[in-house]
């Protein structure tokens, strides 16, 4: 592989890798299939190998296909940054957001001053979802960035770090054996929800769902009523007074990845995206 790699030869690779069909990939970065088709016949004979096994209905990717997305993706990662660093730039225009609602104060208290300081002319809107449903507004083009939790590793995205949940309640929550646990839960599409649930299930502890709501701060009030037991990610003292349960022997739940989903066919989404990891603390230290 003696030349080098065209940029946006390797955001068409990595559209059709993520969407898996040339039609949805051509129409993402705002090309013709045939050109699209064009471009990755040219990398796979740059590369000397088949990336992609395609079908009448889809493409996947092959191991060689899957290193080079892996590589890519840091690739344009750092590219786009590097160029944001380099070029500072005045963005226009709308841009669309995705944040899961338990982490909306804390995304909205670093980010909103930084944008409105830097980039007085973006237009910047905010979509508080679950994690599922902003992953399905993304797959969809109808988010530019999006901020998920996922139990798996994702193959797109920026990872910026992992989360412990764990089980809280107040201080002076008590349960009876004898009866099923009270849960205070998020909706389905919540990360933290199936899971725990199965976790219970699993151990064969008895419960019910008490108060489930898509308002996490309704949520966060039935759990420090002291009537039930819920999931945080973690647990501030200063913030609130919730405590970690003890002594009830549930299960212990497993980490999560925290991503940063970014859709490069928007202009302004690379920059955008730079900001946000440069200003974002909620996964530092």
């Amino acid at each position: 592989m003696g030349t080098s790699f065209n940029v946006e030869v390797l955001r068409t690779f990595q559209a059709v890798a993520r969407l898996g069909r040339f039609k949805d990939a051509a129409e993402y970065v705002h090309r013709s299939p045939s050109a699209v088709t064009a471009q990755i016949q040219k990398l796979e004979e740059q590369v000397g190998q088949q990336l992609l096994l395609r079908s009448n209905q889809s493409v996947t990717l092959t191991p060689a296909g899957q290193q080079l997305l892996n590589e890519a993706t840091r690739f344009l990662l750092a590219h786009d940054r590097l160029q944001a660093t380099l070029s500072p730039q005045k963005m226009i225009g709308k841009v669309r957001l995705g944040v899961p609602e338990g982490y909306a104060a804390n995304v909205m208290n670093d980010l909103l001053p930084a944008v409105a300081a830097s980039q007085p002319n973006l237009a910047l809107e905010v979509v508080v979802r679950s994690s599922a449903e902003l992953m399905a507004l993304f797959a969809r083009q109808q988010l530019d960035l999006s901020v998920v939790v996922s139990r798996e590793a994702l193959a797109q995205g920026e990872r910026l770090g992992a989360t412990q949940p764990c089980w809280a309640s107040a201080p002076g929550f008590r349960h009876d054996p004898r009866v099923p646990l009270p849960l205070a839960l998020p909706l389905k599409g919540c990360p933290y929800r199936e899971m725990a649930l199965a976790a219970l299930k699993t151990q064969g502890i008895a419960h019910r769902v008490l108060l489930e709501s898509a308002n996490w701060q309704a949520v966060r009030a039935c759990m420090e009523s002291g009537v039930a037991v819920g999931i945080v990610e973690r647990l501030d003292t200063a913030q609130t007074p919730l405590v970690s349960v003890k002594g009830m022997h549930l299960p212990r739940l497993p980490h999560h990845h925290v991503y940063l989903l970014a859709n490069p066919a928007q202009p302004v989404a690379p920059p955008l995206q730079a900001l946000m990891v440069s200003t974002l603390r909620l996964f530092r230290g």
